[in-house]
Parts: structure tokens; sequence; C-alpha cells
């Protein structure tokens, strides 16, 4: 330090003592111009900023990053995912002395240091909606608050629901959905459409009559009439039926629905006026079927005349009829025509007499109506002059199928099939009926002549898998899957037959062949990397089983248990610090780990001895 000359501190001593003065002229000045003796304004002032009267100004918090300014009564709105922090709390305090932030039920004070909200909620559970009141105080006075509201997106209310396999609680997670969020259609409808599928018709229509008060929407439509059809309310049906036909008008397949359930409630002449609106809309043949069916219908009201005009209509096109000109020749008779009665009679009986053609036409006929038993009659008397009818036998097997009467229907089938050899709907039908009788061997038989037919049958190959592991046919049932595998790559259960067929017998690498192919068709499916995983590390290749858990880790960053078995190996193979990387991740996602925790810090304090720097915490308060 420079030695100070006693001239140089004098010289000084003399400009402190001058600036002196001058400020204590000022201050005096200043105290007589603004009120000198008795004056309290100094005082006040003084007492002011040294304790001033605490307000709350605003809040500035940082939600995913950016920074928000909240002032008093404001609420930010935040999903549980969110991450936020306090960046600033102004008030009128110096320093914030005594200013401190409350909030019952949760932990506000956690946001001084970024936080995802989720891990502060209770029980980390996100899918519920949350409001906390966070209060600024000045020791214990509330100077003021701002309000954090919290809730999930619909989307992610969709979501989990989607993956919930157990129908009960997937419903119960919807109730809740539509519960917490009331306003929301989307969840409204997924709920409605859970509803029916598990076949609570009276929960979905109620809930389908909800959502169509504030939109109409003819799908929606749709779903409410099959779900008034289970109900058995007929007359909601028709109603919704007549709202949708208004809006599409051609829509012959609804105008049908709602034709022939007119009809099947008594509402004769109404199911008249849709029968006769379809018409020009069908072909010829459709339009002789409706014709007389809409004969039928005024007949059976009393419009004999109007009947009569009908069945005269179809008449012109179809002459070989023997009903249609019996019921002419009926109404004719009630109109007391006799000769014309007589004639459309006698038409009749000729019609009879041999005329397989016609009676095929009218067991189709029948049988399209649902008229079983009345098809079955003119069938089986086809069938007494030519047994060996295909066209008849179809019929009469698709009237046995109905019946339900499976002894002579398998009968049937095998008449058909001793005529036409590679008929594959007979086979596979024969298939099903002999698996579900029992029969395995015969059941598989049938599907393999099938598939000698014709080896691209998809449908014939999965009936064939499915009866083969059904009777533990495991051989030919992997025969079978390795098949389909080829056809549908992306087809998870699949892989999961073949990966538990190659596992029981210890064929490790052909299992991990097919997973390998399994994950390159479905690179974001979790579960059949998992299984290729299983697979390298019984077949002993552990720098394979490390790629793909890696590979894993970036379709499930959170999956502890796989960052653990990661960890192992990599402290296995010497790789300290990787693993300890490895831990240091398990334990930001649950701090709670203590396997985790324990193998964390003996790979530090181990990292440590070896010269090795390594951080002292993993960012968590518990462990700083």
């Amino acid at each position: 330090m420079a030695y100070k000359y006693p001239s140089q501190q004098k010289k000084r001593r003399g400009t402190r003592a001058i600036l002196l003065v001058v400020a204590l002229f000022l201050s005096i000045s200043l105290y007589l111009f603004i009120g000198g003796p008795g004056s309290s304004l100094i005082m006040d002032s003084l007492r002011n900023l040294l304790n001033p009267v605490p307000l709350f100004h605003h809040m500035v918090i940082s939600h995913n990053g950016t920074e928000k300014r909240l002032f008093p009564e404001q609420t930010l709105h935040a999903h549980p995912n969110d991450r936020l922090r306090i960046v600033k709390v102004d008030t009128s305090v110096p320093f914030n002395r005594g200013i401190r932030l409350f909030s019952k039920g949760f932990d506000v004070n956690a946001l001084h240091e970024e936080a995802v909200i989720a891990e502060l909620l209770p029980g980390q559970d996100i899918f519920h909606r949350y409001t906390y009141i966070i209060q600024v105080k000045h020791n214990n006075e509330v100077i003021g608050t701002i309000s954090l509201a919290i809730a999930p997106l619909p989307e992610d209310w969709l979501e989990k629901a989607n993956r919930i396999i157990d129908v009960k609680k997937r419903l119960a997670f919807l109730e809740l959905a539509v519960k917490e969020n009331a306003e929301d259609m989307r969840l409204k409808l997924s709920l409605a459409d859970e509803y029916l599928a598990q076949k609570r018709w009276k929960q979905g229509a109620s809930l389908l009559e909800e959502i169509l008060k504030t939109k109409e929407d003819i799908d929606l439509m749709r779903k409410l009439v099959d779900a008034y059809e289970r109900l058995h309310r007929y007359n909601q049906v028709i109603i919704v039926l007549k709202k949708i036909l208004a809006k599409t008008p051609e829509d012959l397949e609804l105008r049908l629905r709602l034709a022939e359930l007119l009809e099947k409630k008594g509402r004769i002449r109404e199911a008249i006026g849709e029968y006769t609106r379809m018409l020009p809309q069908l072909t010829k043949s459709e339009q002789i079927v409706v014709m007389k069916n809409i004969g039928y219908l005024s007949f059976k009201i009393g419009q004999k005349k109007s009947a009569l005009q009908w069945y005269l209509k179809a008449a012109k096109h179809d002459k070989k009829d023997p009903n249609l000109y019996y019921n002419i020749g009926s109404i004719y008779d009630e109109l007391n025509n006799t000769e014309l009665a007589e004639k459309y009679l006698r038409v009749a009986l000729e019609l009879r007499k041999g005329d397989i053609e016609g009676r095929l036409r009218l067991a189709h006929s029948l049988l399209k109506k649902g008229k079983v038993k009345e098809a079955k009659k003119y069938t089986e008397e086809i069938l007494e002059k030519d047994a060996k009818n295909l066209e008849a036998l179809t019929i009469y097997a698709n009237i046995l199928e109905k019946e339900g009467d499976k002894k002579a229907l398998r009968t049937t089938y095998e008449k058909i099939l001793s005529h036409d050899q590679k008929n594959t709907t007979i086979l596979f039908n024969l298939g099903v009926l002999e698996a579900e009788e029992g029969n395995a061997a015969k059941s598989i038989a049938y599907f393999e002549r099938i598939l000698a037919i014709n080896s691209q049958d998809v449908e014939a190959r999965e009936a064939l898998f499915d009866v083969c592991q059904r009777f533990n046919k495991d051989d030919l049932a992997y025969t079978q899957a390795v098949a389909l595998l080829q056809s549908k790559p992306k087809n998870i259960t699949l892989y999961g037959y073949v990966f538990e067929y190659l596992m029981a017998r210890k064929k490790y690498d052909e299992a991990a062949g097919y997973m390998r192919k399994g994950v390159e068709a479905n690179p974001k499916n979790y579960e059949l990397r998992q299984y290729l995983i299983l697979a390298y590390l019984n077949a002993k290749k552990i720098e394979l089983a490390e790629k793909e858990m890696e590979g894993a880790l970036n379709l499930k960053p959170k999956d502890t248990k796989l960052l653990y078995q990661l960890a192992k190996l990599k402290e296995d193979k010497g790789k300290l610090e990787s693993a300890f990387s490895l831990y240091k991740r398990i334990l930001k996602i649950s701090p709670n780990d203590e396997k985790a925790a324990e193998a964390y810090l003996r790979l530090r304090l181990e990292l440590l001895s070896k010269g090795v720097q390594v951080s002292d915490c993993w960012h968590l308060r518990a462990w700083c």
C-alpha cells in the first residue's frame, strides 16, 4: 500500500468537512420548506419507507419454461404434467421480509424449484380437477391470492380408457371422466359406446339422448335406434328412424327397416306408405316382392281392392308364383267375381305341377322375409323330386342354420359337399361344426382341405389356428401361426404364441429371430421388444439384449423395471458410470425406490474411490 503524507490527509479531512456542512444546510432548508417545526411529513415518510403497508402486486410463474405474470385473484390453468416454478413474488415489502406462501392441501413452496405438478398431487392422481388457492401472507396476514386450476385434457381420459383392458374398470373410468368433464361430448360419446358394447342399453340410450339434444348426428341416431330396439322401445325406434330418413331420404335399407317395424307393430297404413316410397329405388325383382307385401298388408286392413291392384301389378312381372295367383283368386272370390276367381286359381294349380324353379324362388322369398317354416316346406317338396338340387340344398342349409338343427345341418352340408367337393364355404362351416362338437381331427381335416384348395385363405388358416390351440395341437398351431405372420405381420397375438412355443422348447435363437421381425413390423410395440429382450437374454446375447433395452426405453423412458435391468447389465459388465446414470434416472422417476437408492450410493462410493467425479445428488430434496 502507498504511504499517505500528512499534507494529503489534512486536505482530505477539509474536503469531508465542507461536504458535511453542505449536506446539513440542505437538510435544514428542506425541513423548513415542508413546514418547519411541528410538521410530521418527514417522520411519516420515514416510517412508510421503513414499514410500508404490505401489498401483493403480482407473481411471476414459469409455466413449461414460459414466464407468466399473475395479478391478485387471477387463475393459472395447467395440465397435471406441466412444469411450474415460482420465479418472483412482487410485494410492497422491502426484500419481501415476512412474506410467505401457503395453499391448503398443496405444497406450493415446492414450486420454488421447477416441479411437475402431478408429483405434488394427492397420490399423484392426475385424473381429477383440482383448484388450489395460493395465499400470499405477510407474517400471518393474507395480503393477496391467486388460483391454480389443474385438470387433465379430454384426450388424456380417452387415451387411458383405451388402454384399460378390464371392461368393468374401463366403464368406471369413463363414468368418472364424464363426471369430471360434464360438457365434453367426446367423453360422453365414448362412455355411450362403452355402455352399448357392454349391452347396458338403457344407460347408453340415455346418454345418446343427452348428446343428441346438443347436435343432430345421423350416426348417433343410428346407435340410438339399435339401443331402443334392444330395449324393445319400438315407438321410439320409429320416431328416430323417421328423423334420420327426413335427412337421408335415399337410405333404402333404413326405410325398409322402418317399414318392417311399422308392419310388426301393427301400424299397417304407415308401413304401406314407406314400402310405396321405396319402390322407385328397387330393382325389378325387389319391386315384385314389395308389391306383393303391400298387397298382403292392404288386404290385412280390409282394403281388398287396393290389395288386388298391387297383386295384379306384381303378377305382370312374376307369372310363375302360384301363391300370387292364389291370392288374386281369393280376393276376386270375396268380391264375388267368380269367373276371375276361377281363372287365377287354375293358373296357380297349373304352376304347382313340378315347378321346382317357382318353388325355389318362393322359398328364397319366404326365407328372406323370415318365414322359415313355409320356406322349409317348399324346399322339402323340391328335394323330394330332386335330392341333388344344389340350390335347394343350400336354401335348406340356411333354414336349418336358423332353426339351430346342427345334426341335420351337418348332413345337408355333407350332401352339398358330395356334389361340390371344392365348396370352401361348406368345408369351412363343417370345420366349425365339428369343432363345436369336439371332433378335433375332423375339424382340422376340413380346414386343411380348404388350405389345399387355396393356401392364401387367411380366414380358414385363422380358424385352423384357433382349433389347434383349443385342442392343444401345439405343433400344428405353431405352423399356422408362423404362416399367418407372413400375411399379418402386425398381429401381436400371433407373435406371443410363437414366442411362448419356442421359449418352452428352449429355442431361444429362433424365438429371437421371429421377435426381431415383429419389432421391425411394429417398431412402437413395447410388448414385442420385451419378448425380444427376454429371448436375447436366454440366448446369452447380452450385447443385443442391452441394445434392445435401450430401444425399449425410447418407447417407455420411465419404465423403472427396465431401467434397473439395464443398469444391472451395465454394472455386471463393469460399465459403472453408465450404470450409475441409470440408477440416477430411476431415482428421478421413483425417489422412494430403496433398491435403486442403495445401488446408486454403492456405485457413487465406488466411483469416487476410483477418482471418478460424480454429482452429489439427483435434484431431489430428500437426497441433496
